[in-house]
């Protein structure tokens, strides 16, 4: 499932902040106000003027780049560790994955992820570059009822990749390994901060042609399907 489109909200005081981040720090393209070109995705934030809305995202990158891509995050954010390990690189060998973590200054857990199951790898060699990006692929959706949210995604064709529907306080892995919506409930720590999943509303756009949108019950988390642009 390719995303092509991520919403999120944002303190406004953080606007500035994030836009130094992403245009300044990671140099990613300026695509609309407040929105940046990650690979194929628009991640873009929406300024709100009450509190503090934060998310979990996960960036892909090719599946050869992880090492250079570990060191170009360390070097313009701080390195989430495991509490376990100590270690700023995360082994996710069930999906023949590696990840690491930093936060945006919107307080965003921003995720990079290799999936060593797809095909992609980059031909660059040496320093990353935000330009090898290749797109937003993981964004987390917290819902009051998972399984309700779940049959809200039938229309659009998304539907259970890993992860249950059947505990409540286990993730949903809702598409494929290349794009993700995570289904979760209020108040389970996002990995690896631990910190209480908050319910914020979330607009995506994911590649497909029949044009249906739908909204999540009990959220303002709305996901639509979008024809995807030719390359």
């Amino acid at each position: 499932m390719q995303i092509l489109e991520a919403r999120l909200q944002t303190a406004a005081s953080t606007l500035l902040e994030l836009e130094s981040f992403y245009l300044d720090a990671l140099a990613l393209e300026v695509v609309e106000s407040h929105g940046y070109r990650v690979g194929t995705t628009t991640l873009a934030f929406q300024p709100v003027d009450t509190g503090r809305p934060f998310y979990h995202c996960a960036l892909r990158v090719p599946r050869n780049r992880f090492a250079a891509a570990h060191d170009w995050l360390g070097h313009r954010a701080e390195l989430l560790s495991s509490e376990a390990t100590g270690e700023t690189t995360f082994d996710f060998s069930a999906w023949n994955a590696e990840a690491c973590y930093a936060l945006d200054p919107g307080d965003n857990i921003v995720e990079l992820i290799a999936h060593h199951e797809l095909p992609e790898e980059s031909r660059e060699e040496g320093p990353f570059s935000g330009a090898e990006l290749l797109g937003v692929c993981e964004v987390g959706l917290v819902v009051p009822d998972q399984r309700e949210a779940a049959r809200a995604l039938e229309p659009l064709g998304i539907e259970l990749w890993d992860g249950t529907l059947d505990v409540p306080e286990r993730l949903a892995f809702m598409g494929g390994r290349d794009g993700v919506v995570i289904l979760t409930r209020p108040g389970r720590g996002w990995m690896p901060t631990g910190r209480p999943a908050e319910m914020h509303p979330v607009e995506a756009a994911v590649a497909d042609p029949r044009g249906v949108e739908v909204r999540l019950p009990g959220t303002g988390h709305v996901v639509r399907t979008v024809v995807a642009p030719r390359p």
